[in-house]
């Protein structure tokens, strides 16, 4: 089905996801590393829909809310593949995590570690190492940077491994999101190396995701991985990578403006698509439909905000009110970071598999903002 017949049928803005696109995707990871064990990053997009499609791909699942297990679960992935990680791990998500039985836990901090320790149960614990090196990446995507609040220092992994005694499966490392120089894990490799020899029962070893999309040397990393990794068990955490390329935001444009900056306002802006706002992230966007000499404009939102854009410095043909804008590489990040600010809507989802569409999750109506509110 075409993305025109998509926003004619589903209005705009809306967000379109194609799940064979998802699959191929997963087809390629594998095909790199095929002795990994691929855990999907559920905070990129905790579309059912796409969780369903990954679960009958044989993925397991990486969550970091009480509300991402249950989703997780919901959508059939086994609680032993679920791997629980992150830096809130509080009295109420420890025991939603032991009520399901999860099979991975990774230790965010000491405090994480006292915790778990205290609790009876069968899941298998990582440590989570913050190597302190530059990701060289977007300062709010470097997760293994020295000031980021994820990951345990390397002089105080070994105290943490040792808390956790014979539950002590393996470490794990996350070093940031959108990485794009294979380098930087020199150093990863050079600590977790330190690491094994300490603790050389350690058998598993979880190296996150964070593949930049698009065009990363998946090939040439799984190599750089295998020579470090040995026989030892791996874990992935890919999210962006899998779905990010599968997904579209279909917008309208509801007015031009000329000037020396030409603004094209569209129904959807950072409350449906935060990235640009957060991350100065750079979307592909392109008329639909459209053909003609190109013009450089800015993409943005119907708010009330200088940071509500899709995108600046865009080449489009001339467009107007009515035309039809795709912004590509939304499927990660996108209705998952989505706001209710100014009392938006959040848009509605639409799958797209072996060429049909259909709606999967509708658009919010203005009930839907009051109806948990009590007067």
């Amino acid at each position: 089905m075409a993305l025109r017949a998509v926003a004619e049928a589903f209005g705009t803005p809306v967000y379109v996801y194609d799940l064979d696109g998802v699959s191929a995707q997963v087809g390629r990871l594998r095909r790199a590393f095929p002795e990994a064990e691929p855990f999907y990053a559920v905070k990129a997009n905790p579309c059912g829909a796409v969780l369903r499609r990954l679960v009958a791909l044989d993925l397991g699942a990486e969550v970091i809310t009480e509300g991402e297990l249950a989703r997780a679960l919901r959508a059939g992935f086994s609680p032993e593949r679920i791997l629980l990680g992150g830096p809130r791990q509080d009295a109420g998500l420890v025991a939603a995590a032991q009520a399901a039985r999860v099979g991975w836990v990774s230790i965010d901090s000491l405090s994480q570690a006292e915790c778990w320790t205290r609790q009876a149960g069968s899941s298998r614990f990582l440590v989570r190492l913050n190597p302190a090196l530059d990701p060289r990446t977007h300062e709010h995507l470097a997760t293994g940077a020295a000031t980021s609040k994820f990951g345990v220092p390397f002089a105080e992994t070994a105290q943490v491994a040792e808390m956790l005694g014979d539950r002590l499966a393996g470490f794990h490392v996350h070093i940031g999101s959108q990485i794009t120089e294979m380098d930087s894990y020199d150093e990863v490799f050079r600590q977790l190396g330190r690491l094994l020899e300490r603790f050389p029962h350690v058998q598993t070893l979880d190296l996150g995701g964070g593949f930049a999309v698009p065009d990363f040397p998946l090939e040439a990393f799984a190599e750089k991985v295998r020579a470090f990794v040995g026989g030892r068990r791996l874990l992935l955490e890919p999210g962006r990578f899998l779905v990010a390329e599968s997904g579209t935001l279909l917008t309208r444009i509801l007015h031009v403006k000329p000037g020396s900056v030409k603004h094209v306002i569209c129904d959807a802006g950072m409350a449906d698509l935060l990235r640009p706002a957060l991350y100065g992230a750079r979307h592909p966007i392109r008329a639909l439909d459209k053909d003609g000499p190109p013009e450089i404009v800015d993409i943005d939102g119907p708010l009330c905000e200088n940071a509500d854009r899709l995108g600046q410095g865009v080449a489009l043909p001339k467009v107007g009110p009515g035309d039809l804008l795709a912004v590509a590489e939304t499927g990660a990040y996108g209705l998952s970071m989505s706001s209710r600010y100014a009392s938006s809507l959040r848009p509605a989802e639409v799958v797209l598999e072996n060429g049909a569409a259909r709606l999967v999750t509708e658009r919010e109506s203005v009930e839907d903002l009051w109806r948990l509110e009590r007067d």
